[in-house]
């Protein structure tokens, strides 16, 4: 009666957690890890409005400018980004996810506890948080290293408002996972980094942050989860389902295009089927599309929820060469969605991305 008592009260305690949060924005991460040394990572882009999507190829030696008067860098590793408008009708200012050449993949998530502080004063340098994929793309090949430089501060990412009526909050968390399988969450917290460094971090959502997650997933895995699992849109739930379903997807499959396929299954299970409007839940939207990361074979998977294919790019066939230039191709609108299969041959050449600023 004792146990069944806490649990109930746990429970309770998570329900009232999320009613009492209504900026929570849904979106999910989840990696999974092969046995035969596959390391493939899916997550979806939970949003109430498109953002006019495209790939990016930003090639070795690209010159990248983090914000006006802010950093400037020279790409050392050629990658492909997923970016987009972060307000609707806007130009393109924002990178949302993407893997480079070495298998190094990133996904930029909503965590409405991010807190990166003041500015300071310089010479600190500052990016815009929309280009923080391209800078992490563009210089590291592993996680180790993302890890490394990250861990001593180097820089500032300027938080700055977006969306219809800048009503879009610049909160934000950022996971990395390279083709060994190395994971890590970047989360900053009053001002500084807080880095969850681990292969097991195969999982990440919204809010809370990170290390309140692994609490409350270590509670349902006590759980028979044939039986009983969370099913609501919240975070928490969607932790918790991503968590189950990649463990039950096993790490025996060899077949790439299962493993993809498995991945992409458990990315459908936690997002959020196109519907009505909330009003009690105004920020809980529809999932607009999801991307799969296989950092081994170096290809990137796009599926939009309004189109009945699903696009990628390989990585091999794509030239990342100095001076080979910057090219993207739409994923979103109607021409967008006559598209199917490998679209490498669709880049084409493109003006570089002028990130969000405030």
């Amino acid at each position: 009666m004792l146990a069944r008592s806490l649990g109930l009260r746990f429970v309770i305690t998570v329900a009232l957690v999320a009613a009492s949060n209504p900026t929570v924005s849904a979106c999910s991460r989840a990696t999974w890890l092969g046995r035969d040394g596959s390391v493939i990572t899916g997550r979806s882009m939970d949003w109430p409005y498109d953002f006019n999507t495209h790939f990016y190829v930003i090639p070795r030696g690209t010159k990248n400018i983090g914000i006006r008067g802010g950093l400037e860098w020279e790409s050392r590793y050629g990658a492909v980004v997923a970016a987009g408008s972060m307000t609707p009708g806007g130009p393109i200012d924002g990178v949302f996810d993407g893997l480079n050449e070495t298998g190094l993949g990133a996904n930029l998530l909503y965590l409405a506890e991010a807190d990166f502080g003041t500015e300071p004063q310089p010479p600190k340098p500052k990016i815009s948080m929309g280009a923080w994929v391209t800078y992490v793309l563009s210089r590291y090949a592993t996680v180790a290293e993302v890890v490394a430089d990250f861990e001593k501060d180097p820089l500032f990412i300027v938080p700055t408002t977006f969306g219809p009526g800048g009503a879009g909050h610049p909160t934000i968390h950022l996971s990395v996972t390279d083709a060994t399988g190395d994971s890590a969450i970047i989360e900053y917290i009053a001002g500084k980094p807080v880095i969850h460094h681990d292969r097991a971090y195969q999982v990440m959502t919204n809010s809370p942050v990170f290390e309140e997650q692994l609490t409350l997933n270590r509670y349902w895995q006590r759980m028979d989860g044939a039986k009983m699992l969370p099913g609501s849109h919240q975070s928490e739930d969607r932790f918790v389902r991503a968590s189950y379903y990649l463990k039950r997807l096993g790490d025996a499959e060899g077949d790439p295009r299962r493993q993809v396929a498995g991945v992409m299954s458990v990315m459908r299970n936690v997002s959020v089927p196109w519907g009505a409007p909330d009003p009690q839940h105004p920020n809980i939207a529809p999932t607009y599309w999801r991307t799969v990361l296989d950092h081994g074979r170096r290809v990137y998977y796009f599926e939009s929820a309004l189109s009945p294919y699903v696009v990628g790019v390989e990585l091999e066939k794509v030239d990342f060469a100095p001076g080979s230039g910057i090219r993207s191709v739409a994923l979103e609108g109607e021409k967008a969605f006559q598209l199917a299969g490998d679209i490498s041959g669709e880049l084409k050449p493109a003006e570089p991305i002028g990130y969000l600023a405030p």
